[in-house]
């Protein structure tokens, strides 16, 4: 791909984060919903976040040119460690959102078709790690088709949900946040933003080098902004006017078995698709990176996907619900810091350029 425009990049954006656990509701309901209807606010004020930093990162990389994830999180090249630390932390989280979407598939193929969670598991990690060998423009290529698909998907579901349950339990939805990583909705908010751009920096930074146009960036951001918070009330009301959902690991399949049995099925398909991008573009991500800094796995790609594919198996079979209550919240702490540098860099990039004119 030479360039990228403004649909190419939003779908992109948005792809980084309907994973698993956006589409499923879970983690929608876990980070959102639990906290009644300010959960609806602390979404809006997350998506603004996500169009604010998507804005600094990709003008950040059409600035600076850098395709390196820690040099653009941190501009100080005498803090070596603290470049170290924000590349081995955004790796880790890379990783642990390809074990998310394996146990994703394996909660979902158990719970519509009785399928052992660990032979699903198996077969989607394998799937993903060789689809990985193609690299970012399969990645672009995939978003780009798939993720419209999902977007009108969740709206039909949602229309569907809206005619058979009683909305007005919309109005009735209470707080039953019992996390304490997350004591109220404007930290979940911001640990929801934080981890979730952890992924999303990994993801983008390779994708930078085909945006040439400022207005480009603004455009695809804003687009997606509208794309997240349009999917987000449709998965999140349909979830809420149907309590019993959330007890499941995968809410929307619930409500979506309770409208007709195919439902259940064919919104399981549309899971797993979201499941596979999120998953792809991951994986990508970490082997771009990993590329760079270690010699090893640039001349040992294959070697080293068919190994990540055995360890991603084994990490998913620890539970679906689980990961996204517990490690997501941790990772996000942790990345703060480094979402902070980042804005650091760019009113720095921002000065010098001005200086130099």
């Amino acid at each position: 791909m030479k360039k990228m425009g403004v649909l190419p990049l939003a779908f992109t954006y948005v792809g980084c984060f309907l994973g698993a656990g956006f589409v499923s509701g879970q983690e929608l309901w876990q980070f959102f919903g639990a906290f009644g209807g300010l959960g609806f606010l602390g979404f809006a004020v997350a998506v603004a976040l996500f169009v604010f930093f998507g804005v600094v990162l990709m003008r950040l990389t059409q600035m600076t040119g850098y395709t390196e994830l820690d040099h653009l999180l941190v501009p100080w090249e005498k803090v070596a460690w603290l470049r170290k630390a924000a590349g081995v932390i955004t790796a880790l989280f890379l990783f642990g959102v390809v074990v998310l979407m394996s146990a994703g598939v394996g909660a979902m193929l158990q719970q519509l078709f009785d399928v052992p969670a660990w032979i699903g598991s198996a077969v989607f990690t394998v799937i993903v790690a060789i689809v990985a060998i193609f690299g970012v423009s399969g990645m672009v290529n995939a978003f780009s088709s798939l993720i419209p698909i999902l977007v009108i998907a969740t709206l039909i579901f949602a229309i569907a949900a809206w005619g058979k349950f009683d909305t007005a339990l919309l109005k009735e939805m209470t707080i039953v946040n019992e996390n304490p990583l997350m004591p109220n909705w404007f930290i979940a908010a911001l640990t929801f933003v934080a981890y979730n751009l952890l992924g999303g920096i990994g993801i983008m930074v390779p994708v930078g080098p085909l945006i040439k146009k400022k207005s480009t960036v603004f455009g695809g951001m804003i687009l997606s902004g509208v794309m997240l918070i349009f999917v987000a009330y449709c998965i999140l009301s349909s979830v809420a006017i149907y309590p019993p959902s959330v007890e499941q690991e995968l809410p929307m399949v619930a409500v979506a078995s309770v409208l007709r049995p195919i439902f259940g099925n064919i919104y399981g398909v549309l899971l797993a698709l979201a499941m596979f991008c999120n998953s792809l573009a991951s994986l990508v991500a970490l082997m771009t990176y990993l590329k760079q800094k270690v010699s090893f796995v640039a001349r040992r790609e294959k070697p080293v996907l068919l190994i990540f594919a055995v360890v991603v198996w084994a990490g998913s079979l620890f539970g679906f619900g689980d990961i996204i209550g517990v490690i997501f919240p941790i990772f996000g702490y942790l990345s703060i810091i480094f979402l902070v540098t980042m804005v650091i860099h760019f009113i720095q990039r921002s000065r010098k350029g001005k200086e130099e004119k």
